[in-house]
């Protein structure tokens, strides 16, 4: 036996951790049926104390294990290691690190700092915001002692690339990431132990807009106006002899500004080379002209530690093709819709110009076609657009503080004069795609013997990588924005492709710190100033007289935290977010009091959520054919289906929160909220279903989420069963379910015994369906399912939501033939369902014990199917033909 992947608080030795860690193995074996039986784990300083030591602890827990010792000090490496035993007798032990970062809140010994420099206002759109700010620092280390380590800690009003002496520290792009600021401002810790010399160094910052500044994101308009790039940094600089030396942001910095002249994380970025400052992030660099930053008395208690989660570049794409569209624009096709941006040699004359603009699709002829259209003011001013102007030297430019949602972009050259040069000066070698996307260990695999479906898969994929970076996202180029809904249907599949766990645990410090005091819980995270806004006009548009939020949106908060606990086995999100769920659902309770139908029993009306603003199922086919043109369709779709919708998801999440508190041994409130929960499922029952099973609105999403919720009597059932056939068969085999039914369509079709029909749907090419999109071209997740019509005609709407991609879990279960029973018990169902479309399939996942695989292929009239346990896991294998076998940890292999 051997212990393997290590891990703290999910991340592999981690440099810069705030909050009290947990710790994470992997047990593996060449025997069959290993079980774990007990661990110890020690944690040590590097003085050789022991801050904990749990002795043999008898239990088969391998994962979510929370540090219980001596508190941590900061800024201080630690050293952990764990002793297992198994069911053999066999004992191994492994050892890791981590270190922490500053976490005290009066911990920071630097103060902000800001530019000085003359501000242009910030307006939407391409080149209306002022220049990025360069700050730089000299310091010296003593040259007569030797250095152990040195780490900085920095953090930006903006976001910023960090230098030490002329090299740019890490990959780490568009620093310090998104959060909400007002509450939340995320710093980052940097080793430099190899880059600080005895002697004289410099430090420098480059700070562009970014999230913080931008009209769209700002969290306050007024920052947005008038606020000032900023920087906070401390060098922790440690010798051999035990002595440190801290360097901080104070009134030394300097401050100019460079070649990057206006920056915007939509509108994008404009660069012109013959600004160019050659080494002014080196000592020697003469800054007497430059400005002296101003100490500011910016908080520091918000500042908050994000350890390696970082964005950074995860693919490169070279260009496909150029191309002249029939209106003679020039054009670069990459192949791959993604998010991120554009590095290209430029070796052009001086003054010479470069303008890009990026784009997801081609319209029905082949030109350039805008997808994005600004709705209530989300959207406006995305440019998508890059100028870089030529110093007439060669040079490698990659924009700094942008990215963008693209496949195509646009490409114009223009000579000093503003003349364009012919296509011939175009090499579409010089370009190059660079994806972007928050650094995640991949988990998960699956292929199949239909290319269509394996193309959807790669499809979710990219589309998952588009939409995390730093949180998660409903679109990379429209709005870039925590749309928690999205979020909430789609959080099980993220964690069944990808290790989220430290991305969502991040975003949810900012779900928990938005969430307003009468426990609403906004539609997006951040809440910046564009969503209160929204959030205030639908609140008044339906009298609430406070924010709006709508259901399925605001129940990410019970949604998030119990899937990445019934996925992962994480209990450590449960308590960290205990009292965040229980007031949302505090909030669903007391808006479902609000009288609104007086022709109910008020009894039972009390506990139905039925007031306020709601998006309904949102995005029902059927009634979205115009993507969002036809208000009034949308509108009335909303209000329809927000009879239900909503007093089901609030019972979803009262029920939840009521089997987490069981789970967290909280008895009285177990008993509250169960006994809540079951007057909601009553009152639903009485009445949203009519005296002969009517529903609220005849909707293929109603009889899926009654179904879904066992929210039917039972003398309907039946009839909800057939009633859900025969609407799907009257839909040509097509679904019609919207936003918040979808997720639950195919789960229910399997439930009620009719695979045949969920097969039919993903199997489906007729619009709306997952393979239309795949056979129009598609290469990510569309967000609606009639984004390009069979005529080839594309709609103002984003090619790149990751939402219905939630397909993939059920694809995961079925088709690759592995699914959880609790993440608790370490169990699994192995079951493939080989339906007769393909021959073969593979499905492979990192569990939290270790990699699980299922592997059928069919063999004549027989199907061979190979399956993998890991050690401390079980599993129930059930054969097509209804055979089922108990096995343990091992290889095993099976023909029917």
């Amino acid at each position: 036996m051997k212990i393997n992947h290590l891990r703290t608080s999910h991340m592999e030795n981690p440099v810069g951790i705030a909050d009290k860690p947990y710790f994470s193995w992997v047990i593996e074996s060449e025997k069959n049926n290993v079980l774990q039986e007990a661990y110890a784990i020690r944690v040590m300083n590097l003085a050789g104390e022991c801050l904990w030591n749990t002795g043999w602890i008898k239990s088969s827990n391998n994962s979510f294990i929370l540090y219980e010792g001596k508190k941590l000090e900061q800024c201080t490496l630690y050293i952990w290691s764990v002793e297992v035993k198994d069911n053999y007798g066999e004992i191994a032990t492994a050892t890791t690190s981590f270190e922490t970062a500053i976490n005290d809140a009066g911990g920071w010994k630097a103060r902000w700092v800001e530019d000085s420099l003359q501000l242009k206002k910030r307006e939407h759109g391409f080149g209306n915001q002022p220049p990025a700010t360069m700050f730089r620092k000299t310091f010296t280390v003593d040259d007569k002692k030797s250095i152990e380590k040195v780490r900085v800690y920095a953090s930006a009003h903006g976001v910023y690339n960090l230098y030490i002496n002329g090299c740019k520290v890490g990959d780490r792009e568009l620093a310090p990431g998104y959060a909400s600021y007002d509450k939340i401002q995320p710093f980052q810790t940097y080793e430099l132990t190899d880059l600080v010399s005895p002697g004289k160094n410099v430090i420098g910052m480059y700070v562009g807009d970014g999230w913080y500044f931008s009209p769209e994101t700002s969290m306050d308009n007024t920052i947005t106006s008038e606020g000032h790039h900023g920087v906070i940094f401390e060098i922790h600089v440690e010798y051999t002899d035990g002595c440190k030396e801290i360097i901080c942001s104070d009134e030394n910095v300097k401050v100019s500004y460079g070649p990057v002249i206006s920056s915007d994380m939509f509108a994008g970025e404009s660069y012109d080379a013959t600004k160019e400052c050659y080494g002014w992030n080196t000592y020697a660099y003469d800054d007497r002209n430059w400005s002296s930053a101003v100490v500011t008395d910016c908080p520091t208690d918000n500042l908050m530690a994000e350890a390696d989660d970082i964005i950074t570049a995860v693919k490169e794409f070279e260009a496909l093709d150029l191309l002249v569209t029939p209106n003679g624009e020039k054009v670069i096709d990459f192949g791959q819709n993604m998010a991120g941006r554009i590095r290209f040699k430029c070796s052009l004359p001086k003054n010479y110009k470069i303008s890009l603009v990026h784009f997801e699709t081609l319209d029905e002829n082949g030109n350039f076609f805008n997808t994005i259209v600004s709705t209530n003011g989300v959207g406006a001013g995305a440019d998508q657009r890059v100028e870089y102007i030529s110093s007439g030297e060669e040079r490698v430019y990659e924009p700094l503080f942008t990215y963008f949602g693209f496949r195509y972009v646009c490409v114009k050259i223009c000579d000093e004069k503003g003349k364009e040069v012919p296509v011939e000066m175009i090499n579409k070698d010089d370009f190059t795609a660079v994806a972007l996307s928050t650094k995640k260990e991949n988990l998960g695999s699956f292929e199949c013997s239909d290319e269509r479906l394996n193309r959807l898969y790669t499809n979710i994929r990219w589309s998952q990588y588009s939409n995390m970076i730093s949180i998660p996202t409903d679109c990379p180029q429209r709005e870039k924005a925590g749309w928690t809904g999205d979020a909430a249907i789609y959080i099980e599949t993220a964690l069944l492709n990808e290790d989220v766990t430290p991305l969502f645990s991040r975003w949810m410090k900012s779900v928990a710190a938005d969430q307003q005091d009468d426990g609403m819980v906004p539609m997006v995270v951040p809440f910046n100033d564009t969503y209160r806004k929204m959030a205030a006009m639908m609140g008044q548009m339906t009298q609430m007289n406070a924010l709006a939020t709508s259901a399925g949106w605001g129940d990410v908060v019970t949604k998030v935290p119990w899937t990445m606990y019934k996925v992962t086995g994480n209990r450590h999100i449960l308590q960290e977010h205990y009292q965040t769920m229980k007031k949302w659902c505090d909030y669903v309770v007391n808006q479902a009091k609000k009288r609104v139908r007086e022709d109910l029993p008020k009894e039972k009306e009390m506990y139905l959520w039925n007031s306020g603003f709601h998006y309904g199922e949102w995005l029902i086919p059927s009634t979205s054919e115009a993507g969002f043109t036809d208000e009034n369709a949308v509108g009335m779709a909303m209000a329809m289906t927000a009879q239900y919708t909503a007093p089901i998801y609030g019972y979803y999440s009262v029920s939840t929160f009521a089997k987490i508190a069981r789970e967290l041994g909280k008895s009285e409130d177990y008993e509250h909220y169960s006994s809540l929960a079951e007057k909601m499922k009553e009152a639903i029952q009485s009445c949203l279903i009519g005296p002969n099973g009517e529903v609220p609105a005849e909707y293929m999403g109603a009889y899926v989420l009654f179904l879904y919720f066992d929210l039917v009597p039972e003398k309907f059932r039946k009839k909800y069963e057939d009633r859900l056939a025969e609407m799907i068969e009257q839909n040509n085999n097509c679904l019609d379910t919207g936003f918040l039914a979808t997720p639950y369509l195919l789960e229910t079709l399997e439930k009620i015994g009719r695979d045949d029909l969920a097969f039919s749907l993903v199997f489906q090419t007729k619009s709306p369906s997952w393979l239309y999109e795949v056979e129009h071209g598609a290469t990510t997740i569309w967000e609606t399912w009639n984004a390009i019509s069979d005529e080839n005609i594309p709609q103002h709407v984003s090619m790149n939501h990751y939402s219905f991609g939630c397909v993939a879990s059920w694809i995961f279960k079925t088709l690759g033939g592995i699914r959880s029973v609790d993440s608790k018990s370490r169990h699994w169902v192995i079951e493939p369902k080989p339906d007769g479309r393909i021959d073969w399939s593979h499905r492979e996942y990192m569990t939290e014990q270790g990699l699980i695989s299922c592997k059928w292929r069919r063999n004549g009239e027989k199907v061979d199917i190979k399956v993998s346990i890991p050690c401390n896991a079980t599993a129930t294998v059930i054969l097509p033909n209804g055979n089922r076998c108990e096995i343990g940890s091992g290889n095993y292999e099976y023909a029917y």
